[in-house]
């Protein structure tokens, strides 16, 4: 699908391909030793270090890689024209001034409005123009999709897709069928090999922890397929089961949608879609604004997450959640900006969940500086969610964990022997990831403005709420602290005294800061 010398590129939810220089995020020692040295005491972790003695050397991994990049090589030219034209010829609708391929810098893949010279409109693509649609007949579903449970079980989905494999030539869907039996394999954490799973395993400290998200991203394969659908193990199967995870629309295999790739930047996401309302009806997608010649169409792979940019926002094609976690586990890359982050912190003593701290992070597109739009989510108090003192401690020790792997680790070339480069490059590159949203919702916090430091001490709180769904409100007092008088006397409530709260003034500055940014 890419050349070569693409092969560091990273690939979105389709197997195509974004530049690596477009969402690599600076693994700084600096950003560590700033945050660490703010002032709240880090006591240094001990940490699973992998090397080359601890990691199981796999000795195919050289043949996997040399597969990977003539799969790739092999998909390179393929434009889509079957596809379209199938499409088109059973009831569909392509939009004639969109094409499949490659960016004009050749790059990474994807769908785009044609420009003149390839045959494409002055005009390109209008507002609230159709840009496809795609018949029901032309879909691959279960036999018992219901339209109105997005939650279904996936494997009748996945048993279908399967069997549509099995076909091959010979199925009804054979032109969308070859395309993905076609694509680059081992590019999602769970298909990666045992020494890729193993470093990832150390990144995200889930040796004998509960660590980082995302959780049960390395066993899908064999929890969801294997065990839950009782499918059988071969490699169509397998090909089958991570082609439908990282594609379907609630069950539902989509030609021709399922080739664009992801954004949640509301400059840069120009289409909605929307699934058939009931079997039978059309499976359709609208621009949102008009899209010129040389653009990318693109669409959202987790529409409606916690920090989708308009809160108000009814018109939800899915209820998926997930946040920046959930995309890399899911398809194998690390979203660009805005992301959104829900890092769960559990009691080191049982393993109890202790805290969830979600954020939403953002970036000035004129300065670059990235900054936190708010903490929790768009179904969140805000106010209720700004961290604690322990959970900042906790930050902190997780960034000076991963410092530590970084130095002893990353440079550590017999290690990076032992899996393919794209398996090592993903997982350093999630764990900058990591590192740049802890850092600056560390920054953050430090910056607010407190009357009493104590204020963000959860430690003498014994009606902690340990459960992100407690109604308790005054488990959470002390995430907010209150302006107290000149004489230091007791603080009063703000409503008796008039006096509006630091944090409050803070927070306001935050949704401004926010909404100038968008």
């Amino acid at each position: 699908m890419i050349s070569k010398q693409h092969k560091h590129n990273t690939k979105n939810k389709h197997g195509y391909y974004f530049p690596a220089v477009l969402i690599s995020i600076a693994f700084s020692v600096a950003t560590f030793t700033t945050i660490l040295s703010g002032g709240v005491g880090c006591t240094t972790l001990p940490i699973a270090v992998a090397s080359a003695e601890a990691v199981v050397v796999d000795d195919t991994t050289q043949q996997q890689q040399q597969q990977q990049e003539e799969e790739e090589d092999k998909n390179i030219a393929y434009d889509g024209s079957d596809l379209i034209e199938w499409i088109n010829s059973n009831g569909g609708f392509i939009h004639p001034n969109a094409r499949i391929g490659l960016d004009p810098t050749g790059q990474y893949r994807g769908v785009f409005v044609k420009n003149i010279d390839e045959g494409g409109t002055e005009k390109g693509i209008g507002e609230d123009e159709l840009v496809c649609s795609i018949p029901w007949d032309l879909i691959v579903k279960p036999d018992n999709y219901d339209v109105r449970n997005l939650e279904q079980d996936n494997c009748d989905a996945m048993h279908e897709l399967y069997k549509q494999f099995q076909l091959g030539d010979k199925s009804k869907y054979a032109p969308y069928i070859n395309y993905l039996k076609n694509q680059p394999r081992g590019r999602l954490p769970a298909e990666w090999t045992t020494a890729g799973k193993a470093l990832l395993t150390n990144i995200l400290d889930q040796n004998g922890n509960a660590g980082l998200p995302p959780f049960d991203a390395l066993n899908r394969y064999e929890r969801q397929w294997l065990n839950k659908c009782e499918g059988e193990d071969t490699e169509l199967a397998r090909a089958a089961f991570f082609q439908l995870t990282s594609r379907d629309e609630d069950s539902l295999m989509v030609p021709f949608y399922d080739m664009h790739n992801h954004s949640n930047d509301p400059k840069k996401l120009n289409t909605i879609s929307w699934k058939p309302e009931k079997q039978g009806k059309p499976f359709t997608m609208y621009s949102t604004r008009a899209i010129a010649p040389g653009e990318q169409i693109l669409i959202s792979y987790n529409r409606c997450h916690g920090c989708w940019f308009d809160i108000d926002y009814q018109d939800c094609e899915t209820r998926s959640y997930g946040g920046t976690d959930f995309l890399f586990s899911q398809f194998g890359f690390v979203e660009d900006y805005p992301q959104f982050w829900n890092l769960p912190q559990y009691e080191k003593e049982d393993g109890s969940l202790f805290d969830n701290i979600r954020f939403c992070l953002d970036r000035n597109d004129d300065t670059g500086a990235l900054f936190v739009r708010r903490f929790g989510d768009n179904y969140s108090d805000e106010e209720d969610e700004i961290p604690f003192d322990d959970n900042v401690d906790w930050f902190k020790e997780e960034l000076e964990r991963l410092l530590t792997l970084e130095r002893t680790v990353k440079s550590d070339d017999e290690v990076k022997k032992t899996m393919p480069s794209y398996e090592w490059d993903m997982a350093w590159q999630y764990a900058a990831a990591l590192v740049t949203a802890m850092s600056t919702a560390v920054e953050t916090v430090e910056k607010m403005p407190y009357d009493d430091e104590d204020s963000r001490d959860s430690s003498s709180d014994d009606s902690r709420d340990k459960t992100p769904s407690s109604s308790d409100d005054d488990s959470r007092d002390n995430r907010r602290p209150s302006s107290s008088d000149d004489d230091g006397d007791e603080e009063e409530d703000s409503e008796d005294n008039g006096e509006v709260n630091v944090r409050a003034q803070y927070r306001a500055q935050m949704k401004n800061d926010a909404k100038d940014e968008l």
